[in-house]
């Protein structure tokens, strides 16, 4: 009986059809695994690579497929275990690469095809849309190189864009005095004093309830974020609450005596409205909502924003970037960057170091100063 050859075995013979040397190694099962070579040198060498990786493990044996296939397996993988918001931001962003590679084997995908694809989204695409793209694929790829689909991540082999970050706008404190005057008696008028004292994120003002925030102690909790998002579930635009950005989201925010006011002003509204609403009152105790208590559309906070920037000759800013003004104002009246961290929800203190600490570090001449005003000698 012959003995069946192990697994790895190999060897080289030249076809006699056009006279190519021909390698193999034998797989699980019997299967083989071949390679080729003009000369017996070079098929000896292609099948001692081969044979390394079957040893090592590190062998592709998926069948060939093409990028667009792999790209979508692998968010149908992972969609199980992550939020909704973060699964519709990777299928954007693999729809806006497959056009570009998706027909292409996935084993053939190269770093030059990559990188020819990011010059080309380079012309109508932000950079940072771009950086987002390629850690998604380079994501997707070490998956590839795990399941045996891939032998190397292509990503390793292009120069990921990078482009000077630019500083947004912010408002400095007078600015922020004179568009929390003009809001008030408009829609958004609580939404724009709570955004300016807490640096909360749109998101997570849009999910917060009247069950999350204590009047008495002066504090509110950070329980969940709401996105205006194209759900799968629905198949159209509606808001999906999940749980906050990160951990360090979920947190205890203390209220100044002045946020506190206007939410008291706003709460008295909002019972009035309640009242007109009557039995169309939806009952989700948002703190901000429509006059039926549905989520506030967020197209109404922009549009109401703007107005105001525009006719109160103030910076044009996105909502985000009143987050950043709240965190240089803290940053500007001396409070530490660890404390700026708890407010923000920043996942890490060097996060909150490297936005605002331009800020923190342009108050050292004036900390020197009152260093040496205390330690001066008279006369």
């Amino acid at each position: 009986m012959t003995k069946r050859r192990d697994k790895g075995d190999g060897s080289i013979y030249q076809r006699a059809s056009d006279k190519k040397w021909v390698g193999y190694a034998r797989l699980d099962q019997g299967k083989k695994k071949y390679v080729y070579g003009n000369t017996k040198a070079e098929a000896s060498k292609k099948l001692k690579e081969l044979q390394r990786s079957i040893e090592q493990g590190t062998l592709v044996t998926a069948k060939t497929e093409t990028v667009e296939v792999f790209l979508l397996y692998w968010l149908s993988i992972h969609s199980a275990r992550i939020k909704e918001t973060t699964r519709i931001n990777y299928q954007t962003h693999i729809n806006s690469c497959v056009p570009h590679i998706g027909t292409i084997k996935l084993t053939k995908l190269t770093g030059e095809h990559l990188q020819k694809m990011y010059s080309t989204l380079l012309k109508d695409h932000k950079t940072s849309t771009v950086r987002v793209l390629h850690a998604i694929l380079k994501a997707a790829f070490k998956d590839a190189i795990r399941w045996k689909r891939l032998a190397r991540n292509p990503c390793e082999d292009v120069d990921v864009p990078t482009g000077e970050k630019q500083e947004r706008p912010i408002l400095k404190a007078e600015q922020s005095k004179r568009l929390l005057s003009a809001a008030q008696n408009t829609p958004i008028a609580c939404f724009l004093v709570m955004a300016l004292t807490t640096g909360m994120r749109r998101g997570e003002m849009l999910g917060l309830r009247w069950a999350d925030i204590d009047m008495e102690t002066k504090a509110l909790s950070v329980q969940r974020t709401a996105s205006f998002i194209n759900s799968a579930s629905v198949g159209k635009y509606s808001f999906v609450e999940t749980t906050p950005k990160t951990k360090a989201s979920r947190r205890s925010i203390r209220l100044t005596d002045f946020l506190i006011a206007a939410l008291k002003l706003h709460k008295k509204k909002q019972l009035e409205a309640r009242l007109l609403a009557g039995q169309e009152w939806m009952g989700k105790d948002l703190v901000f909502c429509t006059p039926i208590g549905d989520y506030f559309p967020v197209h109404q906070i922009e549009s109401n924003f703007l107005v105001l920037l525009q006719e109160n000759d103030l910076p044009l800013l996105h909502i985000h970037d009143l987050r950043h003004s709240c965190a240089t104002l803290l940053a500007s009246m001396g409070v530490p960057a660890k404390v700026i961290q708890e407010i923000l929800g920043h996942s890490s203190i060097v996060v909150t170091q490297n936005l605002y600490g331009h800020v923190i570090e342009g108050m050292q001449e004036e900390a020197m100063e009152k260093m040496d005003n205390l330690f001066e000698k008279e006369g």
